[in-house]
């Protein structure tokens, strides 16, 4: 037990530390998970991730009740400082608990790896036909806007305009971007989270009118990777005398390009890409069904892992068997196409690259050693207590019995 704290900053780390703390936290964690999994009915899991779990203050929704509740960033800053403090600093430092605090390092590793995968991770998918190559992937849900020379044809440089720079550019607001190294500015405006492209013919449009098309908003999909983003752009030249519009599609099959400063500049809104560290190409994709059915029973890749320098590796990628190579993981996610479609196969992986991958592992086994440690702990001092009092009985029983003679 922690001795009484004397001054205010050990009250403070007493309070930090205290049981009562956890159950707080463990209890609105608890709230957190059950509304956030309601919710996610109507919303979808990655809006419910960012609006529970993603957030300093959430306003659940409890039926036909608002709660105010502390998100998951104090929730779990919270719960690792009460951990840290109860169960590492002021916990009594003494043989019999050596394994409480070696489980409690455990689970700081595993929060610890929790805040480095929210910090640093990406996940996505590529994309691939037989014979096709590829070393980027993309995110399932975030958005950029990329802009690139499209008269080169090596040595390619991406400027990218991150989608927190132009998410919250709704209606008629609007914001320039420039670079002293691009002959444009360019301005974007009107994101739409979920829309389509639309015909204006007969019908009334809700916004600017190109080519006889526009984007009409839909409703959020709450499957975040079905919603497909757009915003209008207009293309300004540094002197203001040209002016070039059009709306971007986040699933356009080609860029918008711009002419300015004697070149073609390709314009694309498009899922945040990422590179890789290799190429990979899909030599074949396999897919095994049920007996008597339409329905996969495994699926795999037959890729080629091909290396900067031009080096070629076979692997194959199955369900269960996911390629693990230079910080990324690659698992065979799903194929196309489905339900009969007409079309080639293609195969859809999964991509990963998260540095605390093996971070609950190691987390799960120190956490294993701590509970085993204060098993035995527990058991060789119930065993040796048990011995004493057996040796005691037993030596009473003789001086009990050596009594009478003794009298005698």
């Amino acid at each position: 037990m922690a001795k009484k704290p004397n001054t205010l900053p050990e009250a403070i780390l007493a309070q930090l530390g205290s049981f009562w703390l956890a159950i707080a936290c463990l209890v609105n964690l608890f709230l957190l998970t059950w509304l956030g999994t309601l919710e996610q009915v109507e919303k979808g899991i990655h809006q419910v991730q960012v609006e529970y779990f993603e957030s300093w203050v959430v306003a659940a929704k409890a039926g036909p009740l608002k709660l105010l509740l502390p998100g998951g960033y104090i929730t779990m800053g919270l719960l690792t400082l009460n951990l840290l403090i109860g169960g590492l600093v002021r916990i009594r430092k003494s043989k019999a608990t050596i394994g409480v605090i070696i489980a409690h390092v455990g689970i700081a590793v595993m929060m610890l790896g929790g805040l480095l995968e929210h910090a640093v991770a990406d996940y996505g998918r590529i994309i691939l036909h037989e014979g096709e190559e590829g070393d980027e992937f993309q995110e399932y849900a975030g958005w950029e806007v990329a802009i690139w020379d499209a008269d080169a044809t090596a040595g390619i440089q991406e400027y990218i305009i991150p989608e927190e720079q132009f998410a919250d550019l709704a209606g008629p607001d609007t914001r320039t971007f420039r670079r002293a190294d691009l002959p444009f500015d360019l301005v974007l405006g009107n994101f739409l989270e979920n829309c389509e492209p639309r015909r204006a013919a007969g019908i009334v449009p809700t916004a600017p009118v190109y080519e006889d098309l526009f984007l009409s908003e839909k409703p959020r999909d709450k499957e975040e990777e079905r919603n497909i983003a757009g915003l209008y752009a207009t293309a300004i030249t540094e002197q203001g005398t040209s002016v070039q519009k059009s709306f971007l599609f986040g699933v356009e099959q080609f860029p918008w390009v711009v002419e300015a400063g004697g070149k073609n500049w390709a314009v694309e809104l498009r899922h945040t890409v990422h590179p890789m560290p290799f190429r990979l190409r899909l030599v074949k994709f396999t897919k095994e069904d049920h007996p008597g059915m339409a329905m996969a029973r495994a699926y795999s890749s037959d890729v080629v892992r091909i290396d900067p320098d031009g080096s070629e590796h076979p692997v194959r990628i199955e369900m269960n068997k996911p390629l693990r190579e230079k910080g990324l993981v690659i698992y065979q996610a799903s194929y196309g196409p489905q339900n009969g479609m007409p079309g080639e196969p293609y195969s859809v992986l999964a991509v990963s690259r998260n540095p605390s991958d093996r971070v609950p592992w190691i987390a799960v086994t120190i956490i294993a050693i701590g509970l085993v440690w204060t098993f035995l702990a527990r058991l060789i001092g119930f065993v040796g207590k048990e011995k004493r009092r057996s040796a005691k009985a037993k030596k009473t029983v003789a001086t009990e019995g050596a009594s009478p003679k003794a009298a005698a």
